[in-house]
């Protein structure tokens, strides 16, 4: 029966854990996106001729999603833009998981 008790408990102590763990506000969860946004697009026009470049190359988030289970708490998906001739873009999609992390998994060129 002790054992049993132990278990209860330490079940309780786990879910009242799990709970007090604070929520990241989906504006922080942007926030931490950003500069790998802007970091990807340098990487991306790095090593490209300035002269096949855009002026002023950007990104654009197009889908920003939240998931309520799962192992990923929000995805976004993002265009990057940044030949002046080509109408190419490069798509890209991140996953944000429970280890307060972005992830990259998907890299595709289309066109527009």
């Amino acid at each position: 029966m002790k054992l049993t008790k132990k278990w209860f408990y330490l079940f309780v102590f786990i879910i009242l854990f799990v709970s007090c763990i604070p929520k990241i506000p989906e504006s922080t969860v942007r926030a931490y996106l950003e500069p790998i946004l802007q970091e990807d697009l340098v990487l991306i026009t790095e090593g490209i001729d300035t002269t096949a470049l855009l002026e002023n190359p950007y990104f654009e988030i197009t889908e920003f999603n939240k998931f309520d289970e799962g192992e990923y708490q929000y995805l976004a998906v993002v265009n990057f833009y940044f030949l002046k001739d080509i109408r190419q873009k490069i798509v890209r999609k991140y996953r944000f998981h429970h280890r307060r992390k972005w992830e990259l998994f998907y890299n595709e060129y289309k066109s527009f």
